[in-house]
């Protein structure tokens, strides 16, 4: 996220100006250049530490051609707007047995941690979480597969491409977690696709793939 045009500067003042002796910074290797260059101008160490992934990242064959009733428990299908999330809710619990949660950035933070942690509860019968990019910042969450709405978002006036930062933050986000339905801890498949069409996938392919 350094690197995003309308978010980098949040994690760069963060970087440049938190009053520690050492910071950590957790995140994909495609932000070590920049990273890198900013510790050379201002003249600070800088020690990179490589880690593997405890899971792989999966792209779907498939979309869901437009159809949410084929949803699947620990489903998390990311919107970028708020209308678009209660309409996603609203579909699925009409046409489905699931109940959804919610999760979006101006929920205040008991609210969201509150539906992560009913998401997270296996056997009530909240098993579907509809969210914003917020889902890839700061929650813990039992997700099998992350479902892109869209790839695509309004900002301000026009309607651009989701970056390519937020995606691979999205895309990542299911982990090895302690699984509801088996109750054990197994190693999950990041699974990612997308619910309008197949141009949609091969957008999210190329973006995941960089």
């Amino acid at each position: 996220m350094i690197g995003d045009d309308q978010r980098g500067w949040a994690w760069t003042r963060a970087l440049q100006g938190l009053p520690a002796n050492e910071i950590h910074l957790c995140g994909d290797a495609s932000a070590l250049p920049l990273v890198r260059q900013m510790c050379e101008d201002m003249g600070e160490p800088l020690s990179v530490l490589n880690y593997d992934r405890f899971t792989g990242l999966e792209i779907q064959p498939g979309a869901l051609q437009r159809d949410y009733s084929s949803v699947e428990p620990g489903d998390c299908i990311v919107a970028f707007s708020r209308r678009d999330i209660f309409d996603i809710k609203t579909n699925i619990e009409r046409r489905t047995n699931h109940k959804c949660c919610v999760i979006y950035g101006a929920l205040p933070p008991e609210m969201r941690r509150h539906q992560a942690a009913l998401f997270n509860e296996p056997n009530n019968g909240f098993d579907i979480l509809v969210a914003s990019d917020a889902v890839g910042m700061g929650l813990n969450l039992n997700i099998r597969r992350v479902i892109f709405h869209k790839v695509e978002k309004f900002e301000g006036y026009n309607t651009i491409p989701v970056s390519t930062s937020q995606i691979k933050q999205i895309a990542g986000k299911p982990l090895s977690s302690d699984c509801p339905a088996s109750g054990a801890l197994v190693p999950l498949c990041c699974k990612s696709c997308c619910f309008n069409t197949n141009s949609d996938m091969n957008r999210l392919q190329s973006k995941v793939c960089k």
